[in-house]
């Protein structure tokens, strides 16, 4: 994931990540992201994201099902296995994107600002529990997916 310009991006930059890596708008820009999540009255510099289920409005926008929930460690890892999604820590008050389980088992994310307070592009337990509570939109997979 590129880098992101501005301190208060980081959901903007997490949802053009998930829209380009599964395919859902390979094309996508963060310029385009933040008009889909309503800027200035979902995000702004002022507050970053105000509400998580505009990400979720965004992915409906894409003929996708998505859900929002607060998480624990082994839902994580659950979805981590099974879907795409995106994290926030309430705490570290930060979006990353889900991309999977590393082979250590811990999750590996797709980070816009690599090494903002320790965490770079893997998140392990203590990292995890030290950053609760954690919110996460991911995307609900049909039988055929």
């Amino acid at each position: 994931m590129p880098p992101q310009v501005r301190s208060w991006t980081c959901s903007i930059c997490s949802t053009d990540w998930l829209l380009r890596a599964t395919g859902l708008d390979p094309y996508s820009t963060r310029e385009k992201v933040a008009v889909e999540l309503g800027y200035p009255s979902c995000v702004d510099e002022y507050s970053g994201l105000k509400d998580i289920n505009c990400i979720v409005n965004v992915l409906s926008d894409y003929g996708v099902e998505a859900h929002a929930e607060w998480i624990d460690w082994p839902r994580a890892l659950e979805l981590a296995d099974t879907t795409a999604a995106i994290l926030n820590s309430t705490t570290w008050y930060h979006f990353v994107g889900l991309r999977g389980r590393t082979n250590w088992g811990g999750l590996w994310i797709a980070n816009s600002a690599m090494g903002y307070q320790g965490i770079a592009d893997t998140i392990n337990a203590s990292q995890w529990n030290a950053k609760q509570p954690w919110q996460c939109v991911y995307l609900v997979r049909g039988d055929s997916a």
